[in-house]
């Protein structure tokens, strides 16, 4: 059997809307490497609506914590798995995390894809510090 992971705290799930599943492929293979106790899964989310509620209710139970990645804004697909997911009752023990990332709600200057995704916050370095700040690898300043 596969040793990453063993407790549900150090495995992550990252379920992606749309066109950031290969930065999310890349951040998940580089937490891997980085950290032979995390165990990361990547899951294509193809639709919005229906949401595939078997596969949320799944990764809900395997895992301590779910990012959903999209290039999207606020109230897109995160908020809708993140809806799901209370009413579902599946955050009720304090023990999964959620955390959408979205697009920013901010005018963006002229530039490369990358970089727009890079300014978003939306390119797999940033995934990646997602998933190691959600499983307490990493400490960051909490926001004022």
């Amino acid at each position: 059997g596969n040793s990453r992971g063993k407790e549900r705290k150090d495995r992550v799930a990252i379920l992606s809307f749309g066109t950031r599943l290969h930065e999310a492929l890349i951040a998940a293979n580089e937490v891997e490497e980085q950290d032979a106790n995390l165990g990361v899964t990547v899951a294509d989310a193809r639709f919005m609506k229906p949401l595939d509620i078997d596969l949320i209710r799944q990764l809900a139970d395997e895992n301590g914590a779910i990012i959903t990645v999209e290039e999207g804004s606020i109230g897109g697909f995160g908020d809708h798995v993140l809806h799901f997911l209370t009413l579902d009752g599946a955050l009720d023990d304090g023990n999964l995390k959620v955390r959408p990332m979205v697009l920013p709600d901010a005018l963006f200057e002229a530039g490369t894809q990358h970089e727009q995704y890079d300014t978003a916050g939306l390119n797999s370095e940033h995934i990646r510090g997602t998933v190691l700040r959600l499983t307490n690898r990493l400490k960051v300043p909490v926001l004022a």
